[in-house]
């Protein structure tokens, strides 16, 4: 007779650790016998920063990992590629592999040892093993911390022609670096030169010592906030880029407002861990709340709106940054969140103007003559009327005439006008579509139609009688 298999509980042993590396892997590393140590768990921001310093500054790196990773990103690991055309595609780049790295900083002698602790454990997204990287040293704490300062320097500099784009990485709590841009000339940005001018002279008139130390000693926290509204498309995201290029600052774009593990201290963190010498970025900020303070339906996450006020107040840390905030649509924003102190410059971004129509046909016809360009705008003015058009559907138009004479483009400007009246009528059909009447309404309105008919002829009988009557006195 066979017995019944018998299910015994058993308590897990709890596994602890008091040291980083184990006293063999220690022992077999050309250090001295009381080492400096230091423990940076993966996903942190110096996990990163060490770990891809090590891959190109390491003697006889040999173990790598590989991802797959977009052109652009071989500037942030290490790996430079000069091909325009695979800065725009997706690439294999290297990552650190696990091993024992050696490398120098200040004369000092760092081991770098990227290794596995534990046993297999499951992830949101597959199995994983517990993975950090310890440094190592005969030299003091403060040559490594020395280090680190490098390399977060190094990060956060703005060097040559180029700035670097940083996102908020939510789970891990760190700005991370998504991609290093090329800058473009302000002169480049086809906008009024009255608006280029404000923005210009108020971020170098803020970036000067002076205004820092006025800042201080008045008990103002030294921070800039612009509120860039108007038109979609109309250049807000190409001047953000052009002015850090400009002042040599970072972007950080804030695209995590909605995240649901987002809180009011994961946006408090974000604003104190911002990289040095940055632009603050919260695109279309009127998406976050609706109705002024209301949270969007579907918005699982904890930030508050007085929370984001702390931010843009520069609660918790923010000195000498500039925080920018774009929208489409300004009225729906809630006063409190752009009042003076909060926002302290309003930007309309327009429609295209009679001086950026003409801008814009220069630029894309640099041998042209001014008469031209004037001729077009004279053109396309006429054809508008009372219509606008905005930069971006112009900017559309010469890229279908790219292959064409300026001469045609300043001609045909009537396919300028064809786009805006299709993109008119797909509005007004997007906005009936929203605006359809439900069942309960439709009856209401069916009720509602017979009266509203016998009103309406009223109205009109008693104008033919007054017609008829004022021509009768008008008869001789």
């Amino acid at each position: 007779m066979s017995s019944s298999p018998i299910l015994v509980d058993r308590v897990p042993e709890l596994l602890t650790r008091t040291e980083p590396l184990s006293p063999s892997l220690l022992a077999s590393l050309a250090v001295g016998p009381d080492p400096t140590i230091v423990e940076l768990p993966a996903g942190t921001e110096l996990h990163s920063l060490v770990a891809s310093h090590v891959m190109k500054h390491a003697s006889a790196a040999r173990s790598f990992g590989m991802r797959v990773g977009s052109g652009n990103s071989r500037c942030c690991d290490g790996s430079d590629s000069e091909d325009d055309d695979d800065a725009q595609s997706r690439v294999a780049t290297k990552v650190l592999g696990l091993g024992t790295f050696e490398f120098t900083f200040e004369s000092a002698k760092i081991f770098a040892v990227h290794h596995t602790l534990g046993e297999v454990v499951g992830t949101n997204c597959s199995a994983s093993l517990m993975r950090t990287l310890v440094l190592v040293s005969d030299a003091d704490i403060s040559a490594l911390v020395r280090f680190c300062d490098h390399l977060i320097a190094a990060a956060d500099a703005c060097t040559g022609n180029v700035f670097n784009i940083f996102r908020w990485h939510v789970q891990h709590q760190y700005w991370h670096k998504a991609e290093t841009a090329q800058a473009r000339p302000v002169e480049s940005v086809v906008l009024p030169a009255e608006l280029k001018s404000k923005l210009v002279d108020d971020i170098a008139d803020f970036a000067a010592p002076a205004t820092k130390q006025w800042y201080v000693q008045h008990g103002i926290p030294y921070k800039r906030s612009y509120l860039l509204h108007g038109s979609p498309g109309a250049g807000k995201t190409s001047i953000i880029q052009a002015l850090a290029g400009r002042f040599k600052r970072n972007v950080c774009y804030f695209s995590s407002l909605s995240h649901p593990e987002m809180t009011d201290d994961g946006l408090k963190s974000a604003v104190q861990r911002v990289p040095a010498k940055s632009i603050l970025v919260f695109e279309d900020i009127d998406a976050v709340f609706t109705g002024g303070r209301g949270k969007k339906d579907g918005d699982k996450s904890a930030v508050t709106f007085s929370g984001l006020l702390n931010a843009l107040d520069g609660v918790g840390g923010s000195s000498g940054q500039l925080f920018v905030l774009t929208t489409n649509h300004r009225e729906r924003l809630d006063p409190a969140l752009i009042r003076n102190g909060r926002v302290d410059m309003h930007v309309h971004f327009s429609d295209a103007t009679s001086e950026q129509m003409r801008m814009l046909f220069a630029q894309f016809y640099p041998k042209a003559e001014p008469a031209l360009a004037a001729a077009f705008e004279e053109a396309l003015t006429a054809e508008l009327g009372e219509r606008t058009v905005s930069m971006a559907q112009l900017q559309a138009y010469f890229i279908q005439m790219r292959k064409r004479p300026a001469e045609a483009a300043a001609a045909e400007v009537k396919k300028v006008m064809e786009e805006v009246v299709t993109r008119m009528i797909r509005e007004d059909e997007g906005a009936a579509s929203d605006g359809k009447t439900q069942p309960g309404e439709e009856a209401a309105a069916e009720e509602e139609a017979p009266a509203e008919a016998a009103a309406a002829e009223e109205e009109e009988a008693a104008a033919a009688a007054e017609l008829e009557a004022a021509a009768e006195e008008e008869a001789p």
